[in-house]
């Protein structure tokens, strides 16, 4: 299997951190950092070259193996240092937490190679671009319908990519979310340790982010939602590292780093990130003035040279680093009474208790109370996108609706703990923790329009307070307390690992039992047998080039064309945004499809494009979700 080369890659940079003299956590949260900008340079350099294929990918990788190794022999001769995993007394209790994290860890990976990642913005944008990068042998952009396939951050594409070429498919894609979870967990205890926790407070901070639900549903799917959050655990933890530890140039590349990929992961990077990075900003120029500037110029140019050619890209299509696509999701009002409203609406995700026998709809009815208090309509679009608030509608074991109840009150809970105990109070970081959390939470409020899908958001709050909140439960006083807690927490999140909503392990039709195909088109179950249909019509023609005139769901078309024969390009055709100016360049301006996919509500007799006029040669579905084959006349 030709993925080893670059999962031996990061090992071999683990080995080399190891070997300095550190330990194993933070030489795998270094090793990693290493490997992830490795992705990052890998992929812009044979791009700009138009040579991101196997061939050059697989030889980038093994040319690094080769040096790395010759690195790691000649260190191990030299210096005669050897991996040494120290053993470490822990307390039974805690072995067996650590043993149901491992049990939910696992799972999850399974479901992550077993089950292919079905979730709307897989199949809508995150899957196809990987798709079209590897056609193109480029990540440069390309006409589409749907362009936040464009603009969106790229880096997790970029190693799903990577997998997907040496791999020959999408076997392995959901991995890297899978990866970023175990780095997270791994991540939160060193931060735990930094702020203080000791080996209790470390389990349990593992334990706390290991069942976050929401973190559970999505570290098998090929989103990037846990792929940010891991990129600013590794921030988050250089900069809570300089409380104890004198800052280097060294150290500053780490966290600038981290923060670069946490932004060329995920916009939200900017948001989270933020907070933590002026509250470093704040510590350093308490320790010494004359070098905060200096730093914070690093720190930016790192940053930017991390996210320069994604952001060229975008600047020369959309006239910005970042799409102004991305505006509409931006609130377009501010005031107190609407800052107000988007925190309540905001935490409500995490109120809903996913019982039958406890109703949502006091929870729903006080908050229109308090809106009419506000003077704010709840569904106000300057500060709500997409659906009217409705809790009814969220779905407990959906990944974009699931809400992390537990961890939310124990958060309350731990900050009320904290806030009124004149111990921890005195705890100036610990207090400065909670209060950069706090502060990342009500930035995200206060930009970001509110959405009934906003918890998969939220994630990386959810892990960065796991530290915090596992260091107020493991005190003493607090002992039995915390152990029950831990305890309810594994059992309960046992359901977000068995039932996926999309990806289950139990009941009828399971990962196990069903086809991958089936399970590609999970969320168009109903219209199942019309994509397969079209599919094999399209073969029948021995079309080889295919144009697809649709918005959403792409990446299924795909796998069912190259299932029923194979395909040798897809296009978007008749495109109609600012993508459209793509069409001129080559490869795109000598695209002829020979068949048209068309998926919507609109219905014709023929469809022209590139001068030519296809006529429809199949058609099946409703009227609000009409499949249409056209052939060429």
């Amino acid at each position: 299997m030709f993925i080893i080369v670059p999962v031996l890659c990061g090992l071999l940079i683990f080995i080399i951190f190891y070997n300095c003299h550190r330990c194993w956590r933070v030489a795998i949260l270094e090793s990693a950092i290493v490997w992830g900008v490795l992705v990052a340079g890998i992929t812009e350099f044979l791009s700009s070259i138009r040579f991101l294929n196997f061939s050059g990918i697989f030889a980038f990788w093994l040319w690094l193996d080769l040096i790395l190794g010759f690195i790691v022999v000649r260190k191990v001769r030299l210096k005669k240092e050897y991996v040494n995993f120290q053993n470490i007394k822990i307390h039974p209790f805690l072995t067996l937490l650590l043993t149901g994290v491992a049990f939910i860890t696992l799972t999850v990976g399974l479901i992550a190679v077993v089950a292919p990642s079905n979730n709307w913005d897989s199949l809508d944008y995150h899957l196809p671009r990987v798709v079209h990068w590897i056609q193109n042998r480029s990540v440069e952009h390309y006409p589409t319908s749907y362009t936040p396939q464009l603009y969106s951050a790229p880096w997790s594409g970029f190693a799903v990519m990577h997998l997907h070429i040496l791999s020959g498919g999408d076997r392995f894609a959901n991995l890297v979310q899978w990866f970023s979870m175990v780095g997270s967990l791994i991540g939160v205890s060193l931060i735990a340790k930094q702020l203080g926790g000791d080996l209790r407070s470390q389990v349990f901070s593992v334990v706390l982010c290991a069942t976050i639900p929401v973190g559970i549903l999505h570290a098998s799917n090929a989103k990037d939602t846990y792929v940010v959050a891991f990129w600013l655990v590794c921030f988050v933890y250089y900069v809570v590292s300089t409380i104890n530890e004198k800052i280097t140039w060294n150290h500053i590349l780490k966290m600038s780093a981290s923060l670069g990929l946490a932004i060329f992961s995920k916009g939200t990077g900017y948001i989270y990130g933020l907070p933590f990075f002026l509250w470093f900003v704040l510590m350093d120029f308490q320790r010494d003035r004359r070098q905060v500037f200096k730093h914070i110029f690093a720190i930016a140019a790192v940053i930017a040279l991390i996210n320069s050619g994604h952001y060229l890209r975008n600047i020369e299509l959309f006239g910005a680093p970042t799409s102004t696509d991305q505006e509409k999701l931006s609130s377009e009002a501010y005031g107190i009474p609407i800052f107000i409203s988007n925190i309540l609406k905001n935490a409500s995700l995490h109120m809903v208790i996913p019982l039958d026998f406890i109703s949502t709809d006091g929870l729903e009815k006080a908050l229109h109370k308090l809106h009419e208090i506000l003077g704010v309509d709840i569904n106000d679009p300057r500060n709500t996108f997409g659906p009217n608030f409705n809790l009814q509608a969220l779905v407990p074991t959906f990944e974009d609706t699931a809400g992390n109840q537990i961890h939310f009150g124990l958060l309350l809970l731990a900050a009320v703990v904290c806030l009124s105990s004149r111990n921890l109070r005195n705890n100036k970081y610990l207090v400065s923790y909670l209060t950069t959390i706090l502060c990342s939470f009500l930035l995200f409020c206060l930009l970001i329009k509110w959405q009934m899908w906003h918890s998969r958001l939220h994630l990386p709050i959810f892990v960065l307070s796991s530290p915090f909140i596992g260091i107020i439960l493991s005190k003493n006083y607090h002992k039995n307390l915390g152990n029950v807690i831990m305890i309810i927490l594994i059992q309960t999140s046992l359901v977000y690992v068995l039932l996926n909503e999309f990806r289950p392990i139990l009941g009828e039709q399971n990962i196990f039992n069903t086809n991958r195909i089936d399970l590609y088109l999970r969320t168009v179950r109903n219209d199942k047998n019309n994509y397969i249909n079209a599919a094999k019509f399209v073969s029948q023609t021995e079309c080889k080039n295919i144009g697809l005139s649709l918005s959403s769901m792409e990446y299924p078309w795909w796998i069912i064309l190259n299932e029923s024969h194979q395909v040798s390009r897809i296009e978007h055709i008749n495109v109609k945004n600012i993508s459209s100016v793509k069409d001129r360049y080559y490869p795109y301006n000598n695209f002829i499809p020979c068949a048209i996919i068309s998926v919507g509500s609109a219905q014709s007799e023929e469809i022209s494009t590139a001068g030519n006029i296809y006529m429809r040669g199949w058609q099946s579905g409703a009227s609000g979700q009409k499949i249409q084959v056209f052939v060429r006349r």
